[in-house]
């Protein structure tokens, strides 16, 4: 008897834990993360000192090109990275490409997310050799941790590889090679972290209409 509930709480258990692998499948739920798409909506907070401020990214296309459009409290405007760009650039570039009222392209070089490339170096090998900002750096691999983000208004444990570069940053990336998401930067008293991720949201999107939503760049 003792040996027959021992069978059904373990097929109980199984049977539970397959429901749920499919349920996030076709939910689209990765690491506990819903699929980024048209009219997501990244908000990061930034704090130097007494200076604090917030910066609103919404997402016109995720893959296999990236466009997006930003805005802060004084300026806006949109960037495009191609899909060689999200698989392999070399580049990354802090703030390069957020230049106010202007429609920026990415040239081997992404911003607030790794390419897949030096994601892959980075958990692989621990090391990746990249441009930072147009200048020849090295990024190191710290470890893992966790960032708690608000996701669809709910709080969300969140894995992420903590990162430093030869210039004293510290960089956490969501550890997900579909999506290395820049998570938070940190220089001694400057800091960026990503507050909340929305996806269930429509029309969210205010700068990328109209024809440029009906003609995306290639």
């Amino acid at each position: 008897m003792t040996t027959f509930r021992n069978l059904c709480r373990k097929f109980l258990c199984t049977s539970v834990e397959v429901l749920l692998v499919t349920l996030g499948t076709l939910i689209g739920f990765d690491n506990g993360l819903p699929n980024f798409g048209r009219d997501t909506v990244l908000v990061w907070k930034t704090v130097n000192q007494d200076y604090s401020a917030t910066l609103v990214v919404r997402i016109a296309e995720f893959s296999p090109d990236r466009f997006l459009e930003w805005e802060d409290a004084n300026t806006q405007g949109t960037i495009f990275m191609p899909s060689a760009d999200i698989e392999g650039a070399k580049g990354y570039v802090s703030s390069e490409l957020f230049k106010s009222g202007v429609d920026t392209r990415g040239k081997n070089a992404t911003t607030m997310w790794l390419s897949r490339r030096l994601f892959r170096d980075l958990k692989e090998k621990k090391k990746a050799k990249f441009d930072l900002d147009g200048v020849a750096s090295l990024l190191s691999y710290i470890g893992e941790d966790h960032l708690t983000v608000d996701v669809n208004r709910t709080a969300v444990d969140l894995p992420v590889i903590r990162v430093s570069d030869d210039r004293g940053s510290e960089r956490w990336f969501l550890d997900d090679e579909a999506n290395p998401l820049m998570m938070k930067h940190s220089l001694r008293q400057y800091s960026q972290t990503l507050a909340s991720i929305t996806t269930d949201k429509h029309n969210t999107l205010r700068w990328i209409k109209g024809n440029k939503l009906a003609n995306l760049p290639r």
